[in-house]
């Protein structure tokens, strides 16, 4: 039985295709465990970030509801605005 002679070229190509699916799979895994997991290295910062945003979202609109009740003399809203417990009342 006679061999053919085989060029080394395609075993690179193959080599690099496999090594590009390599690290595709590896950066897919990585993706994925971070996504499963509850808590990453980025959790605490993240939600960090997201009570301050929130926070400060809802300081910003309860001083503008102050500003409409002093518009309109609405002297019930104003107290429950700057008394505590005032997230409940937006």
């Amino acid at each position: 039985m006679k061999h053919e002679y085989k060029s080394n070229r395609n075993n690179s190509d193959q080599y690099g295709k496999g090594q590009a699916e390599y690290i595709m799979d590896k950066d897919a895994l990585k993706t994925r465990k971070i996504l499963t997991q509850a808590h990453t290295e980025y959790t605490k910062g993240a939600t960090s970030l997201i009570e301050n945003v929130q926070r400060e979202f809802l300081n910003n609109r309860r001083y503008i509801e102050i500003d409409k009740a002093l518009d309109q003399r609405d002297e019930e809203r104003f107290m429950a605005l700057t008394s505590e417990g005032w997230e409940k009342v937006l």
